[in-house]
């Protein structure tokens, strides 16, 4: 049998400009929990949600982070531009974390004693939207001034998992221009696979 697919268009009207975030759900997927979305859809701080987390601020999080990195995390003293490399943190070790922050090369987990974990190489358990947002942001390592996100919690063909649309823009003259999308799926254990890009239309 074939696989029908339903598009479902969100089209926000800018002045001078049209924000467009599609997303392709596959025909059967169940939605579990209501939609999240963080970004500038309007590129303004007096209007539509803003960015997830500010960069340079710290959040507390009590969590554990379990390390998934390819080759392991490298860990750091110091989350500034002076940081110093201390080791590398072997793959599947489990870390207290007391919070993160976002700096301009990525997203930081505090692992006491100023010493930081590179985000993008460790995962962190989901219980919430805002946790698979985490997860996703620290996934792609860094993010653009203009992206925009959606949130989903579902059940599809890859079992109960958070659908994290990422909808890139650039903005030029006053006016948001719709680069790209991608999807990633998120799971409760914080793990991210690339889904890869989503269709314009």
């Amino acid at each position: 049998m074939k696989k029908k697919f339903i598009v479902v268009l969100t089209l926000l009207l800018v002045p001078m400009a049209i924000v467009f975030a599609p997303t392709t759900i596959a025909q059967g997927t169940e939605f579990l929990a209501p939609q999240l979305d963080v970004g500038y859809q309007e590129y303004s701080k007096d209007a539509g949600p803003g960015p997830f987390k500010e960069a340079n601020t710290y959040y507390d999080y009590p969590t554990v982070a379990t390390v998934n990195g390819e080759w392991g995390a490298n860990v750091f003293y110091g989350n500034d531009d002076s940081k110093v490399f201390d080791r590398i943190l072997p793959i599947g070790s489990q870390w207290q974390v007391y919070g993160y922050t976002l700096r301009k090369d990525g997203w930081y987990y505090d692992v006491g004693g100023d010493m930081w974990l590179q985000a993008n190489q460790a995962k962190v358990p989901v219980s919430d939207n805002y946790d698979a947002l985490l997860n996703a942001e620290a996934f792609i390592g860094s993010i653009g001034a203009h992206d925009d996100y959606r949130v989903l919690l579902v059940r599809d063909e890859y079992g109960v998992h958070y659908k994290v649309g990422r909808f890139i823009y650039g903005y030029v003259s006053g006016s948001a221009i719709f680069e790209d999308a991608y999807l990633y799926n998120v799971y409760a254990d914080g793990q991210v696979y690339s889904m890869g890009p989503i269709s314009r239309y």
